[in-house]
Formats: structure tokens, C-alpha cells, sequence
């Protein structure tokens, strides 16, 4: 993956796959508790996490990417939304429109994340997902405001099974969206400049095999 330059506070990590078997801090059971932990606060979330890292899992696969890349692709799509164990229920499952603050306390989840797994070890490869998975191509994103290819590869994927899903799932605020309607709106954020074409194309075709989309 490209290495990105710059000031550790506006740039995630560089992607390093270090195959999960050789960590010693047990990544699999690590991330196992900290989907439990997530799972205590909002169980719609793992489930939703669970679908994000399949889907994501299924693009890499088309792609041919290495299996040390998808071990890391997999692992930092389950664990994508683990700061929002730092955001208050009042905010995350409001069934109205949220006000500005309560959109910059939301937005800080992917630092949150961040911040709850650099301590271990292993996790450390991880770090660039769960940061910059709200990251748009053309720079609009948060928290970093990356663009183009400062975004690695793995993000832009996990970025992508994210938004399908979110838009196929019920949520507090909103009903799902149908398969076709998820693939206008995706088709319509690549013409703003949002997600890579090639990644959005792959993941329709993945979407569209899909049938199990329970509220979330």
C-alpha cells in the first residue's frame, strides 16, 4: 500500500499487513470482545458490521487481493464502528434529523476508534480503516478531509460496503432503500466525486446477491 506522508493527526497510518496469525496479542479474540462490547451498547451495530466486513471481504476477493490484505480488510470492517461505543444513545438513535453538534459528536467516532484500538499491537494495521472510513475521493470527507489516493486502497473499500449497507438498512431516522435505489444513490455520489467507480460497480454486483437486510 502507499505510504502516507505528513502530520500523524491529519494522515491515518500506513497500511502494513502483518498477517493476524503472528500478532501476540490474539487478534481474533481481541476483536471478538471488542464486538461484544460493541454488541452490549447497540446490537443492530455488530450486525450491520458483520454485513459491512462480508460484502467488503466479497469486493476484495473480485479484486484479487492478497489474503493478508483481506485478513486486515475483514477485521477492520468488523471493528469500523467501534467508537461509537463513545457516542452518547441519545444522539446515535435519534429518530429526527440530528442538530450540528450533535453531527461533530458523531463524527468523531472514526477518532474514537482509532483512539480505543493504538494501544495493542496488533491492531495497528487496522488503524487507517477505522479512522478514515468516512474519507470521500474528493476530499469532502471527515475527519481528515483525505482525497484521491492519500484514501488507501483498503478504505476505499470498506468506505463503499459501508454506505451500500447503511442505505439498505432501516435506520432510526429513515426506512431502507431497495437494492436499485442504493445503486442510484451510489451511482449518483461517484459523479460527485465520492467513492471509486470501479469499487462501486463491484459492489453492486455483490449487493445484488444479497437478500438478508435486517433493520439496523
Amino acid at each position: 500500500m502507499t505510504r502516507l506522508d505528513g502530520d500523524d493527526r491529519k494522515h491515518p497510518e500506513t497500511i502494513q499487513n502483518v498477517p493476524p496469525n503472528e500478532s501476540g496479542d490474539g487478534i481474533e479474540s481481541i476483536v471478538e470482545a471488542l464486538c461484544s462490547a460493541l454488541e452490549a451498547k447497540d446490537f443492530s451495530i455488530r450486525r450491520h458490521s458483520e454485513r459491512v466486513a462480508r460484502s467488503a471481504i466479497q469486493i476484495a476477493e473480485k479484486m484479487t487481493l492478497p489474503a493478508a490484505e483481506r485478513a486486515t480488510l475483514r477485521f477492520g470492517a468488523l471493528l469500523h464502528d467501534i467508537g461509537n461505543i463513545g457516542i452518547a444513545d441519545s444522539v446515535l438513535l435519534k429518530p429526527s434529523g440530528l442538530a450540528e453538534w450533535e453531527l461533530e459528536e458523531v463524527r468523531m467516532h472514526p477518532i474514537i476508534g482509532e483512539q480505543i484500538c493504538k494501544p495493542l499491537r496488533s491492531m495497528r494495521s487496522l488503524l487507517p480503516l477505522l479512522r478514515s472510513h468516512h474519507e470521500k475521493l474528493n476530499g469532502t470527507g471527515y475527519p481528515d478531509g483525505l482525497a484521491g489516493d492519500a484514501i488507501p486502497l483498503l478504505v476505499k473499500v470498506l468506505a463503499v460496503a459501508d454506505v451500500y449497507d447503511t442505505l439498505r438498512s432501516d435506520r432510526a431516522y429513515r426506512g431502507a432503500f431497495g437494492h436499485e435505489q442504493a445503486v442510484r444513490i451510489l451511482q449518483q455520489e461517484v459523479e460527485r466525486g465520492w467513492w471509486q467507480a470501479d469499487i462501486v460497480a463491484l459492489m453492486l454486483e455483490v449487493g445484488a446477491l444479497q437478500s438478508d437486510f435486517a433493520p439496523v
